[in-house]
């Protein structure tokens, strides 16, 4: 019987973190993989591999024989395909919309390059320049499929010194003269911009931002507030979260993975990135 080589992966993973939720966090898959991988291993080879406790994995003499052999098939696996790769190294662009942050893409870019191994990745400035996309449904290209991976509202970001602190939430009227960071580079800026000409708001922008990390860092200085989608909140210090109330002022966004409908490599990978993807949403998005 051959053994599959991502178990293999999965199991060199548990042996080195100790913890099945370590080593799925490593893998960028859900837990439940790693250990049908473990028991699809011990079930192969007639033997324990592991001994399961609250304090984690401890691997048993079986493990210990097989650790060094799957380290050394892993990097025989990976040389042959090295080796027969004749062919000019493949490369992919990829476009981040702007107010999406690094720390969101991460899980992205490591799920690219095993699906891709030795690829070149190529950040791009433009969805026109790229193969796939992670951005808002709102600013896909009409010709281009969409996978959806989370839904999430926007929300007033408040340093934690200011007295707006302390209010429960925002309708339009307490934008009025209200000391904001301006970031222009959100798809939704000219929408809400329009909203509050037309309703005779007029903030008082103190700042504008070029990328979202940024602007958390200047809203944690204390410059001013701003409007971003909830899940930034969690990566800003000195902050407080206060939610916009409901109606015309509440924004969200709809974001997923997007490629062009007719290149087919890229749109075959789609699914499977998508499912790597939300594996690793946080708790409050993946519901």
């Amino acid at each position: 019987m051959l053994v599959d080589l991502r178990a293999l992966g999965y199991f060199v993973a548990a042996f080195e973190e100790r913890s099945v939720t370590a080593a799925a966090r490593r893998c960028f898959v859900a837990q439940p993989s790693i250990s049908m991988a473990i028991k699809g291993l011990e079930e192969a080879l007639g033997t324990v591999l592991f001994e399961r406790s609250r304090s984690g994995l401890a691997p048993t003499p079986a493990g210990e024989r097989l650790y060094p052999r799957a380290c050394s098939l892993l990097a025989q696996s990976t040389a042959m395909v090295r080796d027969f790769r004749d062919s000019p190294r493949a490369t992919l662009g990829l476009y981040l919309q702007d107010d999406v942050l690094v720390h969101t893409a991460a899980p992205l870019i490591a799920l690219l390059d095993q699906h891709l191994p030795g690829a070149t990745l190529r950040l791009t400035a433009s969805m026109e320049e790229a193969q796939l996309g992670l951005v808002a449904e709102s600013c896909k290209r009409a010709t281009d499929v969409f996978v959806p991976l989370w839904r999430e509202p926007y929300v007033m970001l408040v340093p934690e010194s200011h007295p707006l602190r302390f209010r429960k939430g925002f309708a339009w009227d307490d934008l009025q003269g209200m000391p904001l960071i301006e970031r222009p580079y959100c798809p939704q800026q000219q929408s809400f911009a329009r909203l509050l000409a037309e309703r005779g708001v007029v903030p008082d922008v103190r700042a504008s931002a070029a990328r979202e990390e940024l602007l958390l860092h200047m809203v944690e200085l204390g410059l001013g507030l701003a409007i971003v989608p909830a899940s930034h909140a969690h990566h800003a210090r000195r902050t407080v979260v206060r939610p916009l109330e409901a109606g015309p002022i509440a924004f969200e966004r709809h974001l997923g993975l997007a490629c062009a409908a007719h290149d087919g490599p890229t749109r075959a990978m789609l699914e499977p990135l998508a499912a790597g993807m939300r594996a690793r949403l946080p708790q409050a998005l993946a519901a």
